[in-house]
């Protein structure tokens, strides 16, 4: 029944009646493709990248594709009976077959063991080690009746130079022996991050020739037409950030690997970035420039100011935007929002960054660098000969910061990369970075202008100034207790409250509509702690570490125009969560006898070297990271910074549609895959604020519940989540 009934018939990658089907073709043409993008880069060893391409679809011999690909009609029901006698794997036939086909290679068995990694984990991730396999009877099966499958491959392809190298000999004398790989990775103190890095790449480049093998696409070469002077506006303190943009402009070395720029809050940055990509676009080795935020109030600021900047909708369409709710052009996200359905589906030029211009989180940039899966390092190799500049640098957890600098400084070395990071606050291990000179007057005079009172005292919400405030708190539930009491108390004044609880699409429009407000209390977490073009009049924070409290101090008094704007941080119950006891501490000593931002900024370099100096936990951290990196163990490395880091993640993440809109919603969500539903429909999230145990799961649609995907039940809708509070109301019951 399972036979392929001509022996000559052409061995398949994919099934029959797709354009490019034939396995041979899809070999060379992946291999051809990975060594070319990995050639892209300064990294030696385009082996690694040849061979796992070549062969990293070998184990498609196996009897259960080949008679499955073959097969025009009965496809589904031919699956299933195939497996009662095939496994229905690949990459790890594919693995095995190349060890044989390597052996007694020009190769060095370092190389080899890459190789054999890549190949292995090219649907799955990376692995430091492989070892022994499964030994089932339908293992055993597939590996017995690959053999003719192979030596039909090996007659195929004898005339082609790629394969000429090979040890075919080997390979069908040793394939049917039992499985058992012997393959560890190593490295050396001295040669970690390299050998790291080159690792990486070649699985990206390998994963973007498979990926994007169906798809037509060609190296990006920057050449957006960017024009800055839309950003220009007449404002108080306009003369002050022309100058910091020209010194800026002027003094920036683009030889220079990674460049820092250290300024204030609210001097204009965005304007000096697009002045710079602009810059660069005259460089034709530039091939991408990416912008990375830590929060997604800056992404789409930054969207908003770049849309105005690029006058032609082709150019638009070449700017990607990208996090865990959308991906998609500027053009998609403006079509999105205006109520047009967005393609659905993996999109490869999204998914591996293949676009000129890229916005996304700094936590994807981390994720890219840091694991080990194959969805995530498919966007690495798009790194190479790109710009990145990553935004309000102080917020990557401290522990992290020295190797990602090494890991930039490779990539300069290697990938081409030029990086610049940015902030009002540069922590102490990136202190020996060349920073991009401005001259002190041109600061001093900016926060002279912008001079804000600053004190610790307490929050006496009796007294909370009626005009433009801010009041903020380190916990949703500390935040949503003191908007109740706000609301109750402060009858006269409009009181709004903004946390991860509030669905993205309200947090839009509220922080919107700010601006227009004239008098208000706005009380949240630090959703608008960066990266919010609002001024406030008032600002009462509870302590945190003092580049957050920096941070947050960039919300007041932007254009100089109150002099009695003041910033007082309290504290409530001593509780240092979510920040380090160390720098929580550490900072509300510091702040006892400060007066005013100024006095403030001129603390922050003793208190990050102090910091630095004491903090124990970063120094553990740092010391493991770093350990496993160069052991290249690549699941511990992300499982490491997984545990350790807040990343992206929409597992708590709850749909929250318009009432009239929740029949259409609904339909959505269910005939899609949950990742795709959750791009299509991301703006209408909110995170819960507990377990959902704890919330109750007879609120949600148990159909989709059942699929992993939280939307309420329709006539609960008002019940789960509150238009004041979002879904952090429930933190006031439980």
């Amino acid at each position: 029944m399972f036979t392929l009934s001509a022996s000559t018939r052409e061995l398949l990658s994919h099934p029959i009646e797709e354009k490019k089907h034939s396995l041979i073709c899809h070999l060379l043409e992946v291999g051809k493709k990975s060594r070319e993008i990995f050639s892209e880069s300064n990294f030696k060893n385009s082996e690694i990248a040849f061979y796992s391409g070549l062969l990293h679809d070998v184990g498609k011999a196996n009897p259960f594709y080949q008679i499955l690909f073959n097969e025009k009609t009965n496809r589904v029901s031919l699956e299933e009976d195939l497996q009662k006698k095939y496994v229905k794997q690949h990459s790890i036939f594919s693995a095995w077959a190349t060890e044989k086909l390597l052996k007694k290679s020009e190769l060095d068995l370092q190389t080899i063991d890459k190789i054999l990694v890549l190949i292995y984990g090219h649907h799955s991730k990376i692995r430091k080690m492989l070892g022994q396999t499964d030994k089932s009877e339908l293992m055993k099966n597939s590996q017995k009746d690959m053999v003719p499958n192979l030596e039909k491959l090996q007659l195929q392809t004898s005339s082609m130079v790629e394969f000429t190298k090979l040890n075919w000999s080997n390979l069908t004398q040793k394939f049917p022996r039992p499985m058992e790989f012997d393959v560890i990775l190593e490295s050396t103190p001295k040669d970690s991050i390299h050998d790291y890095m080159e690792t990486s790449y070649a699985f990206s480049c390998l994963l973007q020739a498979d990926r994007g093998s169906f798809e037509e696409w060609e190296n990006e070469k920057f050449d957006l037409d960017i024009q800055t002077s839309s950003l220009v506006t007449a404002t108080r303190l306009g003369y002050l950030r022309e100058k910091f943009q020209k010194e800026a402009m002027e003094n920036y070395d683009d030889s220079v690997p990674v460049s820092i720029v250290n300024a204030p809050t609210g001097i204009g940055k965005t304007k000096l970035f697009l002045d710079l990509i602009t810059k660069f676009g005259k460089d034709e080795s530039i091939e991408r420039v990416f912008y990375f935020s830590p929060l997604l109030a800056l992404t789409e600021d930054f969207e908003n100011k770049l849309e105005s900047a690029i006058p032609l909708k082709a150019h638009r369409d070449e700017v990607l935007y990208y996090n865990h709710l959308f991906a998609g052009s500027i053009e998609d996200k403006k079509d999105f929002e205006n109520g047009k359905r967005q393609q659905s589906g993996w999109i490869f030029l999204n998914e591996s960054f293949n676009k000129k211009f890229v916005i996304t989180t700094t936590q994807r940039l981390l994720i890219t660098i840091y694991s080990n899966k194959a969805r995530d390092k498919l966007k690495l190799a798009s790194f190479r000969n790109s710009i990145l500049i990553i935004d309000e640098i102080q917020t990557i957890p401290k522990f992290i910061l020295s190797n990602l600098k090494k890991i930039l400084l490779e990539m300069n070395k290697s990938m081409g990369t030029r990086t610049i990071l940015v902030s009002a606050t540069i922590p102490h291990e990136l202190s020996d970075l060349k920073k991009i000179k401005i001259s002190e007057g041109a600061i001093s005079d900016y926060l002279s202008q912008t001079l804000k009172q600053v004190s610790r005292g307490t929050l006496d919400i009796a007294k909370i100034p009626k005009r433009r405030t801010l009041v903020m708190a380190n916990t949703r539930r500390k935040a949503v207790t003191l908007y109740s009491q706000v609301a109750a108390m402060h009858t006269d004044v409009k009181a709004i409250y903004l946390s991860s609880g509030t669905r993205k699409k309200d947090r839009i429009r509220i922080i919107g509509n700010l601006p227009r407000e004239e008098k208000f209390i706005l009380v949240s977490t630090q959703v608008v702690e960066a990266g919010v073009d609002i001024s406030f009049s008032d600002i009462f924070r509870e302590v945190a570490p003092l580049d957050n409290i920096i941070q947050v101090m960039g919300r007041l008094n932007r254009e100089g125009a109150e002099p009695d704007a003041k910033l007082i941080v309290y504290s409530t119950d001593n509780e240092p969560m979510p920040y380090s006891p160390l720098e929580f501490n550490e900072s509300w000593s510091r702040l006892d006898g400060i007066a005013n931002s100024k006095q403030l900024y001129d603390i922050l370099p003793q208190y990050y070297e102090e910091v630095f100096t004491r903090n124990n936990r970063n120094i553990g951290n740092t010391a493991t990271l770093e350990d496993e990196i160069m052991s290249l163990d690549f699941e511990k490395i992300w499982d490491f910074i997984r545990k350790n880091v807040s990343l992206d993640d929409d597992r708590d993440n709850a749909f929250v549609p318009d009432i009239d809109k929740w029949d259409e919603t609904r339909q959505i969500l269910a005939s899609n895959l949950k990742k795709e539903s959750y791009k299509q429909l991301g703006y209408l999230t909110a995170t819960l604020p507990m377990s959902l145990d704890r919330i109750g799961r007879e609120f949600f649609d148990s159909e989709l519940l059942d699929m992993g995907i939280l939307l309420p039940k329709k006539e609960l809708l008002s019940e789960i989540y509150d238009k004041n509070m979002g879904f952090d109301k429930w933190l006031l019951t439980k």
